[in-house]
């Protein structure tokens, strides 16, 4: 009986164990995806927590994994209207947070709730007139803006690519915490967004003159100016009220600019 020699046997069993450690690392890791991809399929990205499923109920934890994720979000949402009229508002919360889980890519779900929450909440909280301490319904009013503000940036966090979340972002900061500063920056990310109407354009030097920022809110009238077209630029020169060109003679003016430096030299 012929045997191969013991060398052989040996380079041999090397290049085995060589081609089964290399291969290992990579057949574990498509494994894994597949197992991921598996889950993913069986539950729609959700995980069907015990919490989730005493919040949701048997029958809805059912739709949710049958793959009715966006009916389950839609048949929740339905209670929002009833945690509104009776001024529910920490269940309103849940049920907010519960929509955005369920369908994080949903813009509507992130809007109203952020409004509900900052507007509604916080307003209702400031006149409550069971409570009788001035401090404590600011308190509170404070709390639930505070509670709106995260709706919206968690939004965005998953949703970077829309205006309207930026923009209502920097509406909050304008209207309810007169942070200008901070409106500025919001609206100008609204503003680079495909889906942005026009008028935001102008919202960021607005609110850094609103912030007192005169230098930044020029920096800002002349940035705007430049992205112009020259048709669009001919159009306003003939337009001399416009608010772009007004605002950026009146701080060249405020600020002495030079008149070599100035967008409107004469």
């Amino acid at each position: 009986m012929n045997t191969l020699p013991l060398s052989v046997r040996l380079r041999r069993a090397f290049f085995i164990a060589l081609i089964l450690a290399v291969w290992a690392p990579f057949k574990i890791a498509w494994e894994q995806s597949i197992e991921r991809q598996q889950d993913l399929l069986r539950y729609r990205g959700i995980t069907v927590t015990p919490q989730l499923r005493d919040q949701l109920g048997q029958g809805m934890t059912i739709g949710l994994l049958s793959g009715m994720r966006s009916i389950v979000a839609d048949l929740e949402w339905l209670n929002l209207e009833v945690a509104w009229e009776h001024q529910q508002w920490f269940r309103m919360g849940g049920i907010i947070n519960l929509c955005t889980s369920l369908q994080p890519r949903s813009i509507t779900f992130w809007d109203i709730g952020g409004w509900q929450l900052a507007w509604n909440a916080s307003v209702d909280a400031y006149w409550d007139v069971n409570d009788h301490d001035p401090l404590r319904r600011l308190k509170f009013s404070r709390f639930w803006i505070q509670k709106g503000l995260d709706i919206y940036l968690r939004g965005l966090a998953v949703n970077p690519e829309r205006y309207l979340l930026w923009s209502h972002t920097g509406l909050l900061y304008q209207m309810r915490l007169k942070d200008y500063k901070m409106a500025a920056y919001y609206y100008d990310q609204a503003r680079q967004r495909s889906d942005a109407p026009v008028y935001l354009e102008r919202f960021p030097a607005i609110m850094l003159q609103k912030a007192g920022d005169d230098q930044g809110a020029y920096e800002a009238w002349q940035a705007l100016w430049h992205r112009l077209t020259p048709q669009e630029k001919t159009m306003k020169e003939h337009w001399p009220s416009h608010p772009t060109l007004l605002e950026i003679r009146r701080l060249e003016d405020k600020l002495s600019i030079p008149k070599e430096k100035r967008v409107f030299p004469n």
